[in-house]
């Protein structure tokens, strides 16, 4: 009789073990989180820098551990997770279970979230002042002032003199050095921010010309209208709007520039359009922006602060340019600068380019 008895009892906890197992593998994150595992053992860490929701990451954690699938080992600061054995590897891989090279991706952004991410960033940086492209603290090593990184990127100690209020160290180049502007041009700003490239340009058009500056960021125009009243510049208009949907008559613009901005546009291809139609036949448009050298991953790609620092939005080098032309520009010259990765963005794989492009006749 006893021996009935302590059987059903085993055959009992194998059942409950067997379904706690089984409900621990039922959902799709700790799935992918024992696919992880099941290729090598990996620091907690690494879960939550893929998925920055650190609780929901640990309550799956604890949830397979609990059911005997993972274990844990302190190693320093760090939790180290692996499958609990030998028998419970061969066992999940028997089950159909696959192995993955990478865990939890961070899901993919709208290009509103995108916006969003861009516009809280960049109406800080109005309000507070300083930069925060990766040019700046937050991707190099110290902080430089937005007048040190300024004076990298091309432009003249006379230049960063004129209205040094307007100059926030976002660029990543100097556009309006691309090509020249004629008295009496009338010039577009692609995100104007503080007004420091459209207040160059106004010097070079000239009272009979005129410079359009738009940004998506109240706080920006803000600061670049106060900017332009105080240093008595009247051939300057700042408007809000975007990029993407511009507020300009078609056809009216001489000269399109833009300086590290189309990066953060989620969507470049309109971007490019917007701006080819705004030009006149024969208009040049100069940009300096930030392009891959190679992909990011899913993680990098959601990164708040490499997005804000125009790394994450940006886009291969060869599929930036592809745009351009698609949108019926003709490139005139393409200038690159790779040592920019090293000096001011820790070694991830960007470079500026520089482009001149023109509206031709169709």
């Amino acid at each position: 009789m006893h021996t009935y008895v302590y059987m059903y009892i085993y055959a009992r906890n194998m059942i409950a073990d067997k379904a706690k197992v089984f409900k621990a593998l039922g959902d799709e994150t700790r799935l992918t989180i024992v696919g992880f595992l099941i290729k090598n053992e990996r620091c907690a860490c690494e879960f939550t820098e893929a998925n920055k929701d650190q609780t929901t990451i640990s309550r799956h954690l604890k949830v397979l551990s609990e059911a005997g699938i993972v274990k844990s080992k302190k190693k320093g600061r760090n939790l180290i997770y692996s499958i609990k054995d030998d028998e419970t590897r061969d066992q999940l891989i028997a089950w159909g279970i696959e192995e993955k090279d990478q865990c939890c991706e961070a899901p993919k952004l709208s290009g509103k979230e995108i916006k969003r991410i861009v516009k809280k960033k960049y109406s800080k940086i109005a309000v507070d002042g300083g930069s925060c492209s990766c040019s700046s603290d937050c991707c190099g090593d110290k902080v430089q002032t937005p007048m040190q990184i300024s004076a990298t990127l091309g432009y003249s100690k006379k230049e960063l003199s004129s209205v040094p209020e307007s100059n926030l160290g976002l660029g990543c180049g100097n556009p309006g050095a691309l090509g020249d502007m004629k008295k009496g041009d009338t010039v577009l700003d692609l995100g104007s921010g503080a007004g420091m490239d459209a207040f160059l340009a106004a010097n070079r058009v000239g009272k009979n010309g005129k410079v359009i500056g738009v940004d998506f960021t109240e706080e920006m125009i803000n600061k670049a209208r106060k900017n332009a009243t105080k240093n008595g510049f009247t051939n300057v208009e700042f408007r809000y709007g975007d990029i993407e949907d511009l507020p300009i008559t078609d056809g009216s613009i001489d000269i399109v520039m833009s300086n590290c901005v189309i990066n953060l546009v989620p969507d470049k291809s309109k971007a490019f359009k917007e701006a080819y139609r705004v030009l006149k036949t024969g208009g040049k448009m100069y940009l300096s922006d930030m392009v891959l050298l190679k992909e990011l991953t899913e993680a990098q790609r959601a990164d708040e602060d490499l997005i804000s620092g125009c790394v994450g939005g940006a886009i291969l080098k060869n599929d930036y340019l592809g745009l351009i032309t698609t949108a019926g520009f003709r490139i005139k010259n393409v200038i690159e600068n790779k040592g920019i990765s090293k000096k001011q963005y820790k070694g991830l794989p960007v470079e500026s380019l520089k482009v001149v492009a023109e509206k031709t006749a169709k």
